[in-house]
């Protein structure tokens, strides 16, 4: 395996990586809860990012702008009838 095909591995593992980790605490947020917390979901995001840059700086920056935008995204996916109505 070459260098960049190992690069590129890492690169999708962090973005899957992140997917899972915000896909599921929404999830279970929706679940869980009557109304979506989406204060919640945004501070864990937020917050997991900020511990993560804290600790390994911009190793994984990859990881930590893809969690951020799946963050946001799901935020708008589970309050998509708040925003529209």
């Amino acid at each position: 395996m070459t260098q960049y095909n190992l690069e590129e591995l890492k690169m999708l593992n962090q973005l899957l990586f992140a997917l899972f980790i915000v896909a599921d605490f929404a999830l279970a947020l929706f679940f869980y809860n009557n109304t979506f917390p989406w204060f919640a979901l945004a501070g864990a995001g937020i917050g997991l990012a900020i511990i993560v840059f804290c600790w390994t700086g911009k190793k994984y920056l990859f990881f930590i702008a893809s969690l951020l935008v799946f963050t946001a995204m799901y935020s708008v996916v589970y309050n998509w009838h708040s925003i529209v109505h």
